[in-house]
């Protein structure tokens, strides 16, 4: 019996030690979290320190002639964290990075709201999802293919992923200004009721919705030819030609722009929601955006 109870406890020790060598901190309340990885869950909180762990680590079989060696790879980036990444330390900023580029390995991280967060991740063969939940400080990401998850943030905040969608749920006092923006995915986000916004809802070549709970005051606008989104840069911002017809009662914008022989119908709604407060910028090129009551 006592040989069992020893060896039982001699697993816990094990068990417990082998999850603190998954996980790893760095005491920083403030500065800028940049993230150049595949995917990671973020998760903000009132501490002193970032927490990382791994969450795939604890799955990974153990490679008995790797022992005493260290993962190299065309990155030139090193382990010096045991979870199989990189993260160095260069005045107010720090950066993250995979060591090994087709990694598919997601960080959870927990990251003080004193902090700006900033993702890139410019793969198109190993990707993840983004998410973001709980967190106070202002927020830039950037991705390909990447879906980015947004959670009870408040912003600031400017999103952007070309094949990725883009999902924000809002759930407390927000501040702007917000852009969530996807070139070829939906863009679907839910506000709460009483929320105060200047809106704008935009797309090419898909669908506007939004709920009847949030009723948006359209602004007195002016309809131009709109230039292919493919002329846009990045954030999705685009050139505008023509002559302007105001137009006061709809909400949608709508207009066959010629190019040669093709024409593209896009779909504008500009206006306030509760008067007007923060600047809320929701847009798809290619595919539907959705407003929804929270």
């Amino acid at each position: 019996m006592k040989r069992k109870l020893l060896l039982l406890l001699f697993l816990l020790i094990g068990s417990l030690a082998t999850s603190a060598q998954m996980e790893y901190r760095l005491a920083r309340s403030n500065g800028q979290l940049k993230l150049n990885i595949n995917g990671a869950v973020v998760e903000g909180y009132e501490g002193k320190e970032i927490i990382f762990s791994n969450r795939n680590a604890t799955n990974e079989q153990v490679d008995d002639r790797a022992k005493g060696l260290v993962a190299v790879s065309t990155s030139g980036y090193l382990d010096n964290t045991g979870l199989g990444f990189n993260i160095v330390a260069n005045g107010q900023d720090i950066s993250v990075n995979h060591v090994l580029s087709n990694s598919s390995d997601i960080l959870k991280i927990k990251v003080p709201n004193g902090m700006k967060l900033s993702i890139s991740c410019n793969s198109n063969q190993f990707y993840q999802d983004f998410v973001i939940r709980n967190f106070k400080g202002e927020i830039e990401v950037a991705a390909n293919y990447n879906k980015i998850i947004s959670e009870n943030n408040t912003g600031p905040m400017n999103v952007s992923t070309i094949n990725g969608a883009v999902e924000a749920t809002f759930d407390r006092e927000i501040k702007g200004p917000i852009s969530l923006v996807s070139i070829y995915n939906y863009v679907d986000v839910a506000l709460p009721p009483a929320t105060k916004a200047n809106i704008e809802m935009i797309t090419f070549y898909g669908k506007l919705y939004a709920a009847r709970e949030l009723q948006i005051v359209p602004d007195q606008v002016a309809v131009n030819k709109i230039s292919d989104p493919a002329e846009g840069d990045r954030d999705g911002s685009t050139k505008q030609k023509g002559n302007a017809k105001s137009l006061t009662r709809s909400l949608s914008i709508g207009g066959a722009v010629g190019f040669g022989d093709q024409a593209i119908r896009a779909e504008k709604i500009k206006g306030k929601l509760n008067g007007g407060g923060i600047d809320l910028i929701i847009r798809s090129n290619n595919r539907n955006v959705y407003l929804r009551n929270k």
